[in-house]
């Protein structure tokens, strides 16, 4: 079977769902450099992740900031579920930060928060893990600055891999005032495997990532 790709926009200040089967690719861009958004599937570990990514890279139980190409996300069960295979682009795969909610704005639109566990058809406080992309940090003894400025460039992209058969959501930020941000729109691009999963794309994929 031959494989199929379908791109869907997402505009400023919305999000989108997608399912997804073992052995699909994701792909987010940004394609006129304006600005990032949040990652999220149901069951995300943000914090089970950063510990696992710390043991693989450092062989200790440290935290990572962000995910690299060749690290998986886990889910709540210690399962991987995405392996993030490319990024493009001076900004960063956040896994320090919960995304967005309502409460932070002003006018209460809705954040990344709202948006995603709105597409994927959950609560807000089921929403377990977030996936900030497209975003600059620095960090020292006292904090972990995110969300610093960042240089994005046209066709920015990062793209992952499914390990696990799951649905995911993406938004595009509504937040105006992230350094390097300014309002636009993200790409999502879904490669289907053909109906047949790849070596390497099985449910036992990136246990050790």
């Amino acid at each position: 079977m031959a494989m199929t790709e379908v791109t869907t926009e997402v505009a400023h200040g919305t999000a989108a769902s997608f399912d997804l089967a073992a052995g699909d690719s994701i792909r987010i861009e940004t394609p006129d450099g304006a600005q990032g958004g949040d990652f999220s599937f149901p069951g995300f570990d943000q914090a089970l992740t950063r510990n696992k990514l710390g043991w693989k890279r450092f062989g200790q139980p440290w935290l990572v900031y962000a995910a690299e190409p060749g690290d998986s996300l886990f889910d709540v069960d210690g399962n991987p579920v995405f392996e993030l295979t490319a990024r493009e682009g001076e900004g960063i795969a956040d896994i320090m930060y919960p995304g967005c909610w309502d409460e932070v704005y002003a006018d209460r639109r809705p954040g990344c928060q709202d948006l995603i566990s709105a597409a994927l058809g959950l609560e807000r406080r089921d929403l377990t893990g977030m996936l900030s992309f497209f975003v600059g940090y620095s960090a020292d003894d006292i904090a972990y600055r995110g969300l610093a400025g960042v240089d994005l460039k046209p066709g920015d992209n990062l793209e992952f891999r499914v390990i696990r058969a799951t649905n995911c959501a993406v938004s595009t930020c509504p937040d105006l005032d992230i350094p390097g941000w300014r309002k636009g729109h993200l790409l999502v691009t879904i490669r289907d495997a053909g109906g047949e999963i790849p070596p390497g794309a099985g449910p036992e994929a990136g246990a050790g990532n």
